[in-house]
C-alpha cells in the first residue's frame, strides 16, 4: 500500500452470531453465494483466496490474493488483484466483526491507493459493495451458515 490510501467503508448489522458471519466471509462455498460466482479460500494467514465472476461485465481474469489477517471470528483481510488493476493491485479488503445484542455488526473496509487511476475502480466498488452486502444479508437470513471447524 502507498502512503495515501482511499478508503471505502460500510457498516452492516446481521441477526447472526459473529461465527456465522465470519464463516460467510471466509469459506469458499459461502463466498460464492454472495460475493462472487466461484471461490477458493485457504482460510488462514498467508492462505490463497481466488474469486471469479462470470457475468457479462465480469473480468475474465480471477481475483487472486492472500489472507493477510485472519483472527476467527472477529477480523480478516485479504490483498490481491489481477492484471486488470493498476500494478495488479485491487487493494485490501478487511472485515471487522463485533458481537451485538441482536447479532453482529460488520465493518467492511476496502483500501486502495489514492491515485487518479484508481478513482474509476473506487466508483465501481462504491456501488458494488452495498449490493454484495445485501446478498450477504440474504444468505445469512435464508439458512443457517455453519462455521468450519
Amino acid at each position: 500500500m502507498t502512503a495515501a490510501t482511499l478508503l471505502l467503508e460500510f457498516r452492516s448489522e446481521f441477526a447472526s452470531p459473529p461465527a456465522r458471519v465470519f464463516a460467510a466471509l471466509t469459506e469458499a462455498d459461502l463466498l460464492a453465494h454472495w460475493l462472487c460466482d466461484d471461490a477458493e479460500s485457504e482460510a488462514l494467514v498467508g492462505g490463497r483466496v481466488t474469486l471469479r465472476w462470470s457475468g457479462p461485465d465480469a473480468s475474465p481474469q480471477p481475483f487472486e490474493g492472500h489472507w493477510v489477517v485472519f483472527q476467527r471470528p472477529f477480523s480478516c483481510a485479504f490483498d490481491g488483484g489481477h492484471a486488470g488493476y493498476p500494478d495488479r493491485n485491487a487493494g485490501r479488503v478487511g472485515f471487522e466483526l463485533a458481537a451485538a445484542a441482536a447479532g453482529t455488526v460488520l465493518f467492511t473496509r476496502h483500501r486502495m491507493p489514492q491515485r487518479p487511476d484508481y478513482e474509476p475502480i473506487a466508483e465501481r466498488y462504491r456501488a458494488a459493495w452495498p449490493r454484495a452486502l445485501a446478498r450477504l444479508a440474504t444468505l445469512l437470513e435464508a439458512a443457517p451458515v455453519e462455521p468450519a471447524r
